[in-house]
């Protein structure tokens, strides 16, 4: 069966669902009773690492589970649809991307994790843990997310005598960039932003700014105030001669990590992963400073990427299954590991209590990065996910092309998408301002 066939049977999973018997969260166990099970686990490069280094302390609290993860590759997706769409041969447990979780929720595949649950509700970023609930309920947990602000390089902005902290709206941030580019004689530009990848930077203003694509319905609102909004920072980002147009994580990206063709990198928390894997000999040389807002006072912070992990309905161990979910995602113990380990962002906001987010990273000069992202993470508004937001990701990505090589008025560009998607995706535009 290809892809393309197995993923339209998403849609058909809801309907089996109805004659399939359904393991609530109540009828599970959360005791710590000795459970004796055999676990397979899915997931990929450090995310799958950091659960793996997870096991010996997990086992001290449950000797009798044995869990054994699995780092699977770029086909891991398509074979955990197959084995939803089978019926057979899911793991126990699996990681998924949070753009990803919308679309198992409904499919009656998922085992309802709300009571199990609850008490852990108000411990997790709201903007994360919407993502993870279908009509009430609860079928996946947030694992890491990604928090966003500015990787700047400390050598060139003392070269031209920039303080970061003058930094606080996006109209502040274009004018830096036209400084660093004439300084510099155009050696040096602000940011990569090339055309046909807009829609990374769209999706961390939109949700900056409180925008969105639908709204708690699933009903169409691309055409707001707030997503116009958004389209005029990114065309200024766009036409004020700051922005280089290279690809985010290509070749010539990467090596701009180690030279200055590239200043700053208004980007998620886990990048600075990337930059250390990359640029491991230009340690010491980064800041951060916190993602311009739109006007003075204003949120100065985002979201970019995140996981999940999910348990499927056709497993037979779901009790064990939920421990290790519990201990790896609930735990400040556990998230906090994590987090020291492979700089995966905790969802759960109890870890920033620790005294962990207030230490000096040498990497960034002895800055306190981790309290800076942590700032404000529980005022990201909520970006509502469908089961079709890749799909629509996809046909705004196109749009907003089109949107800047003909210099399309934003109000005109966002009454086209609203029309494409709405025959597109087949569902109804919501009341209101957005009309």
């Amino acid at each position: 069966m290809s892809l393309r066939c197995f993923t339209g049977f998403l849609g058909l999973l809801a309907c089996a669902a109805g004659c399939t018997a359904s393991v609530s969260g109540a009828d599970v166990s959360i005791q710590d009773t000795a459970v004796k099970a055999s676990l397979e686990v899915w997931g990929w490069n450090i995310a799958a690492a950091s659960l793996e280094k997870l096991l010996p302390t997990f086992n001290e609290r449950y000797p009798d589970i044995n869990v054994s993860i699995h780092m699977s590759g770029t086909d891991m997706q398509s074979r955990f649809l197959l084995s939803l769409v089978a019926g057979v041969g899911a793991p126990d447990i699996s990681q998924l991307q949070l753009v990803d979780a919308p679309r198992f929720g409904p499919s009656g595949r998922m085992m309802d994790l709300t009571d199990l649950a609850a008490k852990y509700e108000k411990r997790f970023s709201p903007a994360f843990w919407r993502n993870c609930v279908h009509n009430g309920r609860v079928y996946a947990i947030p694992w890491d997310m990604g928090p966003c602000a500015v990787f700047y390089k400390r050598d060139l902005f003392a070269r031209y005598a920039i303080d970061p902290d003058t930094i606080e709206t996006w109209d502040d941030y274009i004018a830096v960039g036209r400084r660093i580019v004439a300084l510099s004689n155009g050696q040096t530009r602000m940011l990569a932003l090339a055309t046909q990848g807009l829609i990374g930077t769209f999706e961390i203003l939109i949700q900056q700014v409180g925008g969105g694509v639908f709204d708690e319905q699933g009903r169409i609102i691309i055409r707001s105030p707030e997503n116009a909004a958004a389209l005029e920072i990114l065309r200024g980002l766009l036409t004020s001669g700051i922005a280089t147009p290279v690809d985010v994580f290509s070749h010539e990206y990467l090596a701009s990590l180690q030279n200055d063709t590239i200043a700053t990198y208004p980007m998620a928390v886990w990048f600075g992963g990337s930059i250390k894997d990359y640029a491991e000999p230009t340690a010491g040389n980064w800041g951060v400073f916190r993602l311009p807002a739109f006007y003075p006072g204003g949120l100065r912070t985002s979201n970019l990427g995140g996981s999940v992990l999910v348990i499927p309905e056709q497993g037979e161990q779901k009790e064990a299954a939920w421990k290790f979910v519990e201990y790896a995602l609930c735990t400040e113990e556990a998230q906090l590991a994590q987090y020291r380990n492979f700089d995966l962002f905790p969802c759960l906001m109890t870890t920033f209590d620790d005294p962990f987010f207030d230490e000096p990273d040498p990497f960034y000069g002895g800055q306190r990065v981790r309290r800076l992202f942590a700032t404000d993470i529980e005022k990201i508004p909520v970006l509502n996910r469908t089961e079709d937001w890749n799909q629509a990701l996809r046909y705004i990505g196109q749009g907003l092309s089109q949107w800047h090589d003909k210099r399309l008025d934003h109000s005109a560009f966002l009454q086209d998408m609203e029309r494409k998607l709405q025959r597109r995706l087949g569902r109804d535009v919501a009341p209101g301002p957005s009309q």
